[in-house]
């Protein structure tokens, strides 16, 4: 049996695949503009782009030590990205 390597983008991916099933469920009881199903499919999406993300950063990068730091240098990127995109 191969060893699972938990890295930061494994832990986005369950944590968006976490919210798309609380949507779903109904417990997002946000007062916003955009309907559940969109939610849902947007987190989908995202979760489809980081898991194939985080295969190609596996696929170039051996050491874990790299890709600890490669793959959170690149969330904390996202994130900043995300809040920048949403200021303006």
């Amino acid at each position: 049996m191969p060893k699972i390597k938990l890295t930061p983008l494994n832990i986005v991916v369950s944590l968006c695949l976490a919210y798309a099933v609380y949507c779903l469920l109904g417990l997002d009881s946000g007062n916003s503009a955009i309907s559940t199903t969109a939610k849902v499919g947007y987190t989908l999406a995202l979760t489809l782009i980081l898991f194939l993300t985080d295969i190609l950063f596996r696929r170039f990068i051996k050491g874990i030590k790299w890709l600890w730091l490669i793959q959170g240098s690149f969330v904390l990127l996202i994130i900043v990205m995300m809040i920048i995109a949403k200021k303006i």
